[in-house]
């Protein structure tokens, strides 16, 4: 199947796949313009290529803003192509990227940047028969100390290996003995992995997810909005 892939959780990234194969790829450190940059991307990025079947939106964890740039061009693209239109949680990502170099049943632990000095997190407990990583904790949106207390009451059992720029702003986490020798990827989710997990997820027989986002927690808007309210 022909995949057309978006992620904007945080920089703005695309991909066309057919299976595990990668047929074009981009990606931009968007600055805020992920809207203004990735359509135009998109276009070129298909052009000369097989046509998509599905397009694939990643819903995050990841900042409001961003986030909802790359689900609008998603469902707009599979309105006007005809296609359907489904999602995948962005830590898949980084995660299909990481077991290209580990055990199958190694753990994992994917962190990104929430701002606000906090990290977006989810702990992998390995691959599935089908290649899909397993979810064993999270999505979930922490400080980085409450993440390192997560992961001490893991003490006992194998290390995570980490991936994620979330290790490169709060290398505390590294100090963490559960964390020890990680591989150290500070890369953003590509778009490319949230692809391949979709096509391994289908040939599963499970679906994907809806293209509803990731958010954890309330956008800055309507925290002002209860902040108002409260005063009055």
């Amino acid at each position: 199947m022909i995949i057309l892939a978006i992620d904007t959780s945080a920089t703005a990234t695309a991909a066309l796949t057919d299976g595990e194969t990668v047929l074009a790829e981009w990606s931009a450190a968007a600055g805020g313009k992920h809207a203004e940059l990735t359509g135009p991307a998109i276009r070129s990025l298909t052009a000369g290529q097989p046509a998509p079947e599905l397009v694939v939106t990643g819903v995050g964890p990841g900042p409001f803003t961003g986030l909802r740039a790359g689900i609008a061009t998603a469902i707009g693209y599979s309105l006007g192509a005809a296609i359907p239109a489904a999602g995948v949680p962005s830590h898949l990502a980084l995660a299909v990227r990481a077991y290209r170099s580990l055990d199958q049943s190694a753990p994992l632990l994917a962190a990104t940047d929430a701002r606000r000095k906090e990290v977006y997190w989810t702990r992998f407990s390995g691959l599935d028969e089908h290649g899909v990583p397993v979810a064993a904790a999270g999505p979930e949106v922490s400080a980085p100390s409450d993440l390192a207390a997560h992961l001490t009451e893991l003490a006992g059992q194998q290390a995570p290996a980490g991936i994620g720029g979330g290790f490169e702003l709060y290398p505390e986490l590294l100090a963490v003995p559960e964390v020890a020798d990680p591989i150290l990827d500070t890369a953003p989710p590509a778009a490319a992995g949230l692809a391949i997990a979709a096509h391994r997820i289908l040939a599963s027989g499970s679906e994907l997810w809806p293209t509803t986002p990731l958010y954890l927690r309330a956008p800055d808007a309507a925290a002002a909005v209860r902040r108002e309210t409260s005063l009055r």
